[in-house]
């Protein structure tokens, strides 16, 4: 006879309350000699318990440990074990789930038994996957594994998709990761599981992360954060998106939110929270955070990072601890952890987590400035910047260019007779050329390749990545004729009577492309240059002409500052970095006025600069405190408290609890 409740595991949706009730019900009237089914039921309790009331999930796995040893069968023994892997999916006890998960799969193979298997299946996934155990990972997954061989549905399950798209996002084979994505996406709704959507955005998120589009899933997280509130990844992943859009503010405020990391969920997504939170702590100095993640990851140095049970991987851990080494200023521990990142990603063909470790210790091994590290670090830039190339890892390639253009700087160029073409992407985006004509497009696809190349401020890019960028979806070789027109276009608008050489402006070789930015006039690079110098006063003179003169030259910077870098291109991907740099640029010359303004009493000045800021940031806390103290300052009483309020709820908004000092 059919059983009326089900096994089942799920992280979201109402549907466990439901199975708590029956559950419980059925207890209640089952026979008490009945020990195999006690056992069971007390599997599907903690099952559906294990979020809501852990401790209700703890209490069960104890009764059906207790029933099981009564009722002295493997597949009683195997259910028993099933509760004992669900209450913990903390990352101690990975290597000992992967020992259960492998003795209960065999008891099924054994006994024929199938109502555990996809969840077993799934637990034992994921461990192998933390582990780094990617051949057993891969065996697993073989459609002619014994455990395939015998259980033929498995091959076409969500579990089984799941993780071969893990397998592609590892490979970097990202085109074939979010096919499966939305397959198992598909799979999933299809059994009416309540935690199909959020599995679809955590690998989507790492797919776009790779593709150099991860910003782009912004609404996609603050959807989940609204669906789980009670995982705290769905937080740091707004963290550390903000952060990529230069909203240092609010992802500071949101890393700040975790006061303590005790306060984090032992769970299965513990591991990956405080990873991603170690990231963003580690860039914005928040050394306490950082300090604190870095002793409680140190254990866990040689795994991958996995987020849900191993449906997506984030990484390896080895990064975030190289990160926070450096945060903290430990440069020889950094290098220790990004080798390490170099070698768990290599011996589990994480390809693209590899390209990225691999450039970030060139960098490391740069800073020594000893010329045997100088060697390594150019071998190792070069095969990162390979692999991004292969793969089509935008971000990673633009950085690892960079790295070389460091490492092997062009010689000066030779002066030329004309003047420099002019670039302006500041205000609206307009070219004139080394003879004064302004540029008049005939081609769209032109002008977007010279907004790439000025996006990449100097750094080569493959052929390749543009094409997809300009033409997406159509093969390389069919564009071949129109990418080369779109060059020359670009070239004859810098230099419209070809009196200079071909690759004067625009280098193409090997095939990459890049602009020779520094024979030309660019406002964007001018504005960047101007506001890094201005953020240090002029040595050698006395300390009130130095303190008068970054004053002058801080003004007359955000007088420059026109608006939106590129802002017809919002929503392209390629443009994102250079509009971050912009943004923090300008966020840390209008804060530095700013102060200068507070200590000379300006503060009408001060507070017109603070509203400039949440004009453009409205989750600005140094923004939004300065604009309370500067309507206090003023005896505006009435507006400041009118702004601490409007203060308040936007932090209550994040989730993060306002301080009643402000």
């Amino acid at each position: 006879m059919s059983s009326p409740v089900e096994f089942t595991l799920h992280f979201s949706g109402t549907h466990v309350f439901e199975q708590q009730q029956i559950t419980q019900h059925l207890l209640s009237r089952v026979d008490q000699r009945d020990f195999a089914a006690q056992t069971r039921l007390h599997a599907i309790v903690a099952a559906a318990s294990i979020f809501t009331e852990p401790e209700v999930a703890q209490q069960a796995a104890s009764h059906a440990s207790i029933a099981a040893d009564k009722a002295a069968d493997i597949i009683s023994q195997a259910w028993s074990l099933m509760a004992d892997c669900i209450v913990d999916l903390s990352c101690e006890s990975t290597p000992r789930r992967l020992e259960m998960t492998t003795e209960i799969l065999k008891t099924a193979q054994d006994s024929g038994e199938a109502e555990f298997v996809p969840i077993a299946y799934l637990l034992h996934l994921a461990a192998l996957t933390e582990l780094g155990m990617v051949t057993q990972l891969d065996q697993a997954l073989s459609p002619v594994s014994p455990l395939m061989s015998q259980f033929g549905w498995l091959d076409s399950s969500r579990q089984a998709t799941w993780f071969r798209c893990l397998q592609a996002t590892l490979d970097g084979r990202l085109p074939d990761a979010e096919r499966l994505a939305n397959e198992a996406y598909a799979l999933a709704l299809a059994e009416a599981d309540p935690d199909a959507e959020t599995v679809l955005v955590g690998q989507l998120a790492i797919i776009r992360w790779a593709q150099g589009r991860a910003t782009d899933l912004e609404p996609a997280f603050l959807k989940a954060r609204q669906l789980a509130p009670h995982e705290p990844i769905w937080a740091a992943s707004l963290a550390w998106i903000w952060l990529r859009q230069g909203r240092r503010s609010a992802a500071r405020a949101l890393v700040e939110s975790f006061a303590t990391i005790d306060t984090l969920p032992v769970d299965r997504n513990w591991l990956a929270t405080a990873c991603i939170l170690a990231d963003v702590a580690s860039e914005l100095g928040v050394h306490s955070i950082a300090k604190q993640l870095h002793d409680a990851l140190v254990p866990f140095s040689d795994r991958l990072v996995t987020i849900g049970l191993g449906v997506t991987c984030w990484g390896t851990v080895a990064r975030p601890l190289a990160l926070t080494a450096i945060a903290l200023g430990q440069h020889d521990v950094a290098v220790m952890y990004m080798r390490q990142a170099c070698d768990v990603a290599a011996r589990t063909g994480a390809h693209p987590w590899l390209a990225e470790a691999q450039r970030e210790l060139a960098d490391l091994l740069l800073q020594t400035g000893e010329e045997h590290a100088a060697e390594e670090a150019s071998r190792l830039a070069e095969e990162a910047a390979a692999t991004a190339r292969a793969l089509h890892l935008p971000g990673v390639e633009g950085l690892a260019s960079r790295t070389l253009d460091m490492i092997h700087p062009q010689p000066p160029p030779a002066a030329l007779d004309a003047q420099k073409p002019r670039i302006a992407v500041l205000d609206e985006f307009s070219v004139t050329s080394s003879d004064g004509i302004v540029a008049r497009w005939q081609s769209r696809k032109a002008r977007a390749l010279l907004k790439i190349l000025v996006a990449r401020r100097g750094a080569p890019i493959s052929r390749e990545t543009v094409m997809d960028m300009l033409w997406p979806g159509t093969a390389p070789h069919l564009l071949a004729n129109r990418f080369s027109v779109a060059a020359t276009a670009v070239r004859r608008a810098l230099d419209p009577h070809s009196r200079l050489p071909r690759d004067a402006y625009v280098e193409h070789r090997d095939g990459l492309i890049r602009l020779k930015r520094d024979l030309i006039d660019i406002d964007v690079e001018t504005f960047l240059a101007s506001a890094s110098a201005a953020l240090i006063p002029t040595p050698g003179i006395d300390a009130a002409t130095a303190r008068s003169r970054q004053r002058d030259q801080l003004s007359s910077i955000l007088e420059r500052f026109s608006g939106e870098p590129m802002h017809e291109d919002l929503q392209e991907v390629w443009a994102a970095d250079l509009r971050r740099e912009v943004h923090l640029a300008f966020f840390a010359t209008a804060h530095g006025l700013a102060e200068l303004l507070h200590d000379d009493d300006e503060h009408d000045a001060r507070l017109a600069i603070y509203r400039r800021l949440l004009s453009y940031d409205p989750y600005d806390q140094r923004a939004h405190e300065g604009v309370i103290d500067a309507l206090t300052r003023l005896g505006y009483l009435g507006q400041a408290e009118a702004a601490r309020n409007e203060y308040r709820e936007l932090m209550a908004s994040l989730g993060v609890m306002h301080s009643d000092s402000v």
